[in-house]
């Protein structure tokens, strides 16, 4: 299988307060479905957040996540450990564990979020 998807055919959604936290998070979905990565996640996308927008702290169960700061800079709680994130570090929460992310700055916060079945 090989995939094209021009910039055009990626989705855009808004999407409130996911997790529970405030403020919208704008996600744009670089894949169509499971079946876009062989049915070995459920996730690829780039987020944007802005100022006083995140995603709350949330638990993976039977999936992990990564995460990969393309630009500003963010507030990561890992598991109740508070870090800050900037352009080219990555996260990566496995089933079990937890993690949410905050843009308490001015400039964006942009990342790729990947969900990798376990």
């Amino acid at each position: 299988m090989s995939i094209v998807r021009r910039l055009e055919e990626q989705t855009v959604a808004e999407r409130q307060g996911p997790f529970g936290h405030p403020g919208t998070m704008i996600a744009r979905s670089l894949i169509n479905g499971n079946e876009d990565i062989w049915d070995k996640g459920r996730l690829l996308s780039v987020n944007t957040l802005n100022k006083g927008c995140g995603v709350g702290w949330h638990i993976h169960e039977g999936d992990g996540e990564m995460y990969y700061i393309l630009q500003g800079e963010a507030e990561y709680n890992d598991n109740g450990n508070t870090v800050t994130l900037k352009p080219g570090d990555v996260t990566f929460t496995s089933s079990g564990e937890g993690h949410g992310i905050t843009n308490h700055n001015d400039e964006p916060v942009v990342f790729m979020a990947l969900v990798l079945f376990e």
